[in-house]
């Protein structure tokens, strides 16, 4: 069988020219392509251990989630770890090239641009005609022993310039678009991200083929644009007239032909440098917080002002001031594909009124610390779980609360336990300070210290405890990716495998397990007639009910394309005792009309989805296989039967 590779990069430039050299070669190599991290890890999720690829061949700097979050995640997974890895990475990254791809668990590394020989030497050494595995690193510069390239022939129709040009075309279009589609008041997020994208892309491929000042005005509109995706904001006209201005560049640039791309950066590149400099004289001030024209507050800032009320409303019983007007945003630090940004959050609970004045004017020039202060020792414990600090300050004298009980109190709360203590006390006492420490206190304070301390103190114990919730974050999501569906969020193949399994050997003698494959019928006519877009929509919208109709009955799973498996465990108490397939039946026929009756709306047009269903139920002493292969059959013969239908096995 041909060796297969996983191709991920988010230039379509380097894809095409990669495929061009590995599928011309006589190896003929299975190309499988990703445009980015993400993507490749659900892919990678989807496959059983013997469907794995032979090597991944991955990009380090990618939207969505890098090279580098990628090779980690795969180089910690016990399954994939085996996977040989090559890195294609820029040199201008980093000054001592190879280091850090190595460290990070690759197998081997190229800089771009690479020559086909470069590409092919590596890829043969980690693919051994011979299947052999290598035993040791490959580096791109000791490709060769004897100083002499491989021979390599390339379809003479690809041209790396040609290709450039092709996806500057697409994506100075896509960018035209966008900023008219954000003008006219479209969807800012989803604009906004698509702009981000273009410019990328653009970026990426001019480097790749040494278009320095090319690339140089990507980045920026790829930082502008990114700027613009978090501030949810609007374009003035000023800055609007250079954007336009900027992307009408790359508009022309991917009209001309291959000969005139390096005279027209030569030329060009008084406008490029100075479109470039205007455009990070915008960044700069949006980087303030506020609109040069107008001196508005930036529009983040505006969002946290709101959250504010909401989080004092709640904690009414408590004194509650904000040296900067706002709190954190209190979504779940732990959300896969989710960008978290954690804020410093104090928490002051302490009787006296004078002392929560005294540290808020402390701290009330410091813009990044939000400052919450809590009178009564009984209230600490929700307030807290209620604000998410990142450090608390706490009285040790305090009415109808002792102070180390409270510290005792936090610590032994599951959510509160780890969050930093800092303990406030009118005297320096050895054996208090003992005592605190003891039961939990991070550090201890004489009340009032210098307001340089205290806000190195808070600055100093919030960046670890940051650091520990970015670390837990982290390895939630590649707990998430290993396990999950990235585009529906419901289980992947292997991991839904697992989780029948795990049911087949927990099975009582009261309980019935229920299996069903299902399959969108048609969806290749939708992906083909609307687009890929509207064929990921079309698979989230029935994963939607498919999750409502099974509710907590049991487990959903992507097996790969439009192809969904899913069990239920089902109690013989009901009225169906003796037949388990009768409520099965009702459960995916309400399913299926469901879905017959809840069109997808895709822009003007309204599509009409539905699915075919085979279902069967598990036999005592009968394997998982089995009774897959069951109601693999049953989908075929509701497909024969004329689809939209379910196939009882």
């Amino acid at each position: 069988m041909n060796s297969h590779i996983l191709l991920v990069d988010d230039s379509v430039t380097i894809r095409r020219y990669a495929r061009s050299i590995l599928e011309g070669l006589k190896e003929n190599y299975r190309i499988t392509e990703r445009e980015d991290g993400a993507a490749a890890l659900g892919w990678l999720s989807s496959l059983i251990p013997r469907e794995f690829p032979d090597l991944i061949i991955i990009d380090r700097n990618m939207p969505k989630m890098t090279g580098d979050e990628s090779v980690r995640i795969i180089k910690s997974d016990e399954e994939w770890r085996s996977i040989p890895v090559l890195f294609l990475t820029a040199q201008a990254q980093n000054s001592h090239v190879g280091n850090d791809e190595l460290l990070l668990g690759a197998d081997a590394y190229v800089c771009k641009p690479f020559e086909p020989a470069e590409l092919t030497a590596v890829v043969r050494r980690l693919i051994p005609m011979n299947d052999v595995e290598s035993t040791r690193p490959v580096l791109a510069d000791e490709r060769v022993t004897d100083g002499v390239l491989p021979e390599v022939e390339i379809d003479g129709d690809v041209s790396m310039l040609d290709l450039f040009l092709g996806e500057v075309s697409e994506h100075a279009d896509s960018m035209a678009q966008g900023l008219k589609d954000f003008h006219s008041g479209g969807a800012v997020s989803d604009t906004a991200a698509q702009l981000v994208r273009s410019a990328h892309s653009i970026k990426g491929a001019s480097g790749i083929v040494g278009l320095s000042g090319f690339a140089g005005l990507a980045g920026v509109l790829e930082a502008y644009f990114l700027r613009l995706k978090s501030s949810g904001g609007v374009i003035e006209r000023e800055q609007g007239l250079v954007l336009d201005q900027a992307v009408d560049v790359f508009v022309a640039l991917g009209k001309a032909t291959s000969p005139q791309i390096r005279s027209m950066e030569s030329a060009g590149l008084p406008e490029l440098q100075s479109l470039e400099a205007q455009l990070q004289i915008f960044l700069g001030d949006s980087a303030n917080g506020v609109s040069a024209s107008t001196g508005a507050p930036h529009p983040e800032v505006l969002v946290a002002a709101d959250k504010q009320e909401t989080i004092v409303e709640k904690a009414s019983d408590s004194t509650s001031v904000s040296s900067s007007g706002g709190v954190p945003d209190q979504r779940e630090h732990v959300v896969p594909g989710a960008d978290t940004v954690h804020q410093l959050v104090v928490l002051l609970i302490d009787d006296q009124r004078i002392i929560g004045e005294s540290l808020r004017q402390m701290l009330q020039n410091e813009s990044d610390i939000q400052f919450h202060f809590c009178q009564d020792p009984l209230k600490a414990i929700e307030i807290a779980l209620e604000l998410r600090p990142t450090v608390i300050l706490q009285d040790l004298v305090m009415p109808e609360l002792d102070g180390l009980e409270l510290v005792r109190r936090f610590r032994a709360h599951q959510d509160l336990k780890q969050v930093p203590l800092i303990v406030l006390s009118g005297t320096e006492v050895a054996e208090v300070k003992a005592e605190a420490f003891a039961l939990g206190a991070n550090d201890y304070m004489v009340k009032l210290p210098n307001a340089l301390e205290v806000i190195a103190r808070i600055r100093y114990h919030s960046k670890g405890y940051i650091n520990l919730l970015e670390r837990e974050a982290a390895m939630a999501r590649v707990t998430w990716l290993a396990e999950h569906d990235p585009l529906t969020g419901c289980l992947n193949r292997r991991t839904w495998h697992e989780g029948l399994e795990g049911a087949i050997a927990n099975l009582s003698l009261d309980q019935a397990l229920i299996v069903a494959i299902c399959d969108i019928d048609f969806f290749k006519k939708v992906n083909d007639t609307y687009g890929h877009q509207c064929g990921d929509e079309a698979i989230q919208h029935v994963v939607a009910i498919l999750e409502k109709g099974i509710s907590e009955l049991g487990k959903l799973g992507r097996l790969g394309g439009e192809e969904f498996g899913i069990f239920l465990v089902l109690s013989k108490g009901s009225p169906e005792a003796d037949d388990p397939m009768t409520e099965a039946d009702q459960i995916f026929e309400h399913i299926r009309n469901e879905l017959e009756n809840s069109p997808l709306n895709w822009n003007e047009h309204v599509l009409s989805l539905t699915m075919s269903f085979g279902i069967t139920f598990h036999r005592a002493g009968e394997m998982g296989e089995s009774v897959l292969s069951r109601a693999d059959a049953g989908v075929y013969q509701a497909k024969d039967g004329g689809r939209n239908q379910v196939a009882r096995m």
